[in-house]
């Protein structure tokens, strides 16, 4: 027994098309090619569907009872699936930001050891470093100088140089 999709689906096969133009580079545009391609009858079932949209029909079945419970919003809403929450607190964070800005904070070390002692938080160095890429921060350090350098030295020389 087939389902009569074209009365289970109530938006317009032209409505469908267009929305598959507006969400192209989405993901999502594979849920609306099913939801056209069901109503305009070239395809009679999921199962034969499947393969040609390169899912299983299971999930065909998962996206067309997500539309019929909650439309055509609820098919094209997708939940951002997440780890657990940041650690770090909006305070601690700003005030992370002006200890860098400051200079005083230099390496991933550095930020651990400074949030551990202010706000209690623990990172390791990587788990940091994931926070400083998802939040688009780059440490910024001028280039470091060997220990012996001498400053005095260093200006005789470009004084000679040049």
């Amino acid at each position: 027994m087939y389902l009569r999709y074209n009365t289970l689906i109530t938006e317009a096969p032209d409505l469908l098309l267009r929305l598959e133009h507006t969400h192209r580079r989405s993901p999502l545009v594979v849920r609306l090619k099913m939801l056209r391609l069901l109503k305009s009858g070239l395809y009679r079932s999921r199962r034969a569907l499947a393969d040609v949209l390169g899912f299983s029909e299971r999930q065909l079945h998962r996206w067309f009872e997500t539309y019929r419970t909650g439309g055509i919003d609820a098919l094209l809403t997708t939940e951002r699936r997440t780890g657990p929450a940041e650690r770090v607190t909006a305070d601690a964070w700003d005030a992370l930001v002006i200890e860098m800005k400051g200079g005083r904070i230099g390496r991933l070390e550095d930020a651990r050891q400074w949030l551990a002692e202010h706000h209690g938080i623990a990172y390791s160095v990587a788990g940091l470093s994931d926070l400083f890429k998802r939040r688009k921060v780059k440490l910024k350090t001028g280039r470091p100088r060997h220990v012996n350098a001498s400053a005095t030295e260093q200006q005789a020389f470009f004084k000679t140089v040049q």
